[in-house]
């Protein structure tokens, strides 16, 4: 975002002339900003005083800091979450057919689940 030209208290200055009674129009020729920015200008800062502009700029750094601070919080967790805890697997249910990855695959006697999906002829018979 392009930053002004004009400090906060020079815009100020400009909407109280413009609430003096001073033409828009003149007010925009001698400081070199078009009406747009002025109107602009008015909806965003219009009802502010010098102690209401100072206030905002205060709020406005501390939720830049605020927010650089989460940021910091959220990658440090991220990193954190990725090294100490593993994912939780749900049980295995053995009414599914579905046998651990450990277990042995040719165990004679037991009755296996159909090897269904994408990949079922991958897996070859058991």
């Amino acid at each position: 975002m392009r930053h002004s030209q004009h400090t906060e208290t020079e815009i100020l200055y400009l909407l109280h002339e413009a609430e003096a009674g001073i033409p828009i129009p003149e007010i925009c020729r001698t400081a070199h900003i078009s009406e747009r920015t002025f109107y602009r200008w008015r909806k965003r800062y219009g009802s502010l005083t010098p102690p209401a502009l100072l206030a905002m700029k205060e709020l406005q750094s501390e939720n830049r800091r605020l927010r650089t601070l989460l940021s910091r919080l959220s990658e440090a967790a991220r990193a954190n979450e990725g090294t100490t805890s593993k994912t939780p697997r749900a049980p295995v249910r053995s009414d599914c057919g579905f046998e651990p990855m450990h277990r042995p695959v040719n165990v004679q006697g037991e009755a296996r689940g159909a090897s269904l999906g994408r990949f079922a002829i991958v897996r070859g018979p058991r």
